[in-house]
């Protein structure tokens, strides 16, 4: 598929990781649902510091009566850019998340690398990425499925993907339970 490709990796445990992390409270998933595992050199501990979209302020979004859609602000403070993302967070050190950080860093030059969490019944508006996206689904179901142009997939546990992001996309969590990825930003 021409916005899909399955890649060759091996098995990274990393929900029973993510699982022991949040059940000792050495990382949450904030207000973003997201944790991010790289942040940059002068953050070393901020794990959320990465989250959400560099470029918009989803905080001040606001319905316009006028446009009748959502409107969503540029962030005032601009600059920090996927590649600032260098640094892995210090919580993540001598886990299995540097075991897969450091596969795809041997493979890619990567950006931010987030965990991401969709809730039951949710889904992304219709967008565009800046940069290729690597997935890893870390916690997945029938019923969740990304959408890249008009091909659809669903991607098993455990396996690794390397999606066409910049084109328009959509994930969707037709299920009754979470949806984890880590997802990766490559960079040309």
């Amino acid at each position: 598929m021409k916005h899909f490709t399955q890649l060759e990796s091996p098995v990274f445990d990393l929900r029973l990781e993510l699982n022991r992390m949040l059940g000792e409270g050495i990382v949450d998933w904030g207000r973003d649902s997201q944790i991010s595992i790289t942040t940059t050199s002068d953050k070393p501990n901020d794990y959320h510091y990465g989250n959400g979209s560099l470029r918009y302020d989803w905080d001040k979004s606001y319905f316009d009566e006028q446009l009748n859609r959502m409107v969503v602000p540029e962030r005032e403070k601009k600059g920090l850019r996927e590649w600032h993302f260098d640094t892995l967070c210090t919580q993540f050190r001598d886990t299995e998340f540097e075991k897969i950080y450091n596969f795809i860093k041997e493979k890619y030059s990567v950006g931010r690398v987030r965990i991401m969490r969709s809730e039951p019944k949710t889904c992304l508006s219709w967008h565009v990425d800046s940069t290729h996206r690597i997935h890893y689904p870390i916690k997945t179901q029938e019923g969740c499925l990304m959408v890249i142009g008009d091909q659809v997939q669903h991607m098993p546990e455990n396996t690794l993907w390397y999606t066409n992001t910049t084109e328009k996309h959509t994930a969707f969590n037709g299920s009754m339970e979470s949806r984890i990825h880590l997802v990766a930003a490559i960079l040309e």
